[in-house]
């Protein structure tokens, strides 16, 4: 399948075209989910899975993030202030008999 879909909602509309006629019972199987899970889908309580997202053509919008070159984070790192001194660990007591 070569479909295309951007949200989460034009997924959804896309899982009920691509179901047609079948029954709940019948997509799920198709889609190797059990029926409960795709009721859970449709009714909004469950976000579907990257595996059910991807064998229906979903590809989520993917966010890039700076990460710094090795001198950069070294020099970052030089101007961060020292770490604070480590918690003392408390020691449990003993029921005593």
């Amino acid at each position: 399948m070569a479909y295309k879909a951007l949200t989460v909602d034009e997924l959804l509309g896309l899982m009920k075209k691509i179901q047609g006629e079948k029954t709940n019972t019948q997509f799920a199987a198709d889609l190797g989910i059990s029926k409960q899970y795709l009721c859970d889908i449709y009714n909004g309580r469950k976000v579907p899975s990257d595996t059910v997202s991807a064998s229906l053509g979903y590809t989520p919008k993917v966010e890039t993030r700076y990460v710094p070159s090795a001198t950069a984070a070294s020099e970052e790192m030089s101007r961060a202030p020292a770490s604070a001194k480590p918690k003392a660990t408390r020691s449990r007591k003993r029921d005593s008999r």
